[in-house]
């Protein structure tokens, strides 16, 4: 199986509000911000990342646990402090816990 990125990425607007996306790849995360970058007028920077098998179901789980609705059009979200200062421990459960879950339950995939 391949692996593939979570990244949390950041962009702060004119006003100074500090705007957050957890993504996923499994290409360069340099090239990923460098495809989102354009018609993003502030700058993106990468805080995070985290490389697993599971990073889409990962991905799924940070946006559930952190209540974060993606809209096609925007999906930069507001984040609190703990949630990013967390968010390789919170990658690092969900993960675990799938594989886990794909180890013991025959139901999950």
């Amino acid at each position: 199986m391949n692996k593939g990125f979570v990244y949390l990425l950041l962009a702060i607007d004119e006003k100074g509000d500090e705007k957050y996306k957890i993504g996923v790849t499994k290409r360069s995360i340099a090239k990923r911000i460098s495809e989102l970058q354009t018609g993003n007028a502030y700058k993106i920077q990468l805080l995070k990342f985290y490389k697993s098998e599971n990073y889409l179901k990962v991905e799924r789980f940070l946006h559930r646990k952190y209540m974060i609705k993606t809209e096609a059009e925007n999906e930069w979200r507001t984040l609190t402090d703990e949630q990013v200062i967390s968010f390789i421990k919170d990658c690092e459960e969900a993960d675990n816990n799938i594989n886990f879950l794909l180890k013991n339950n025959p139901f999950y995939k």
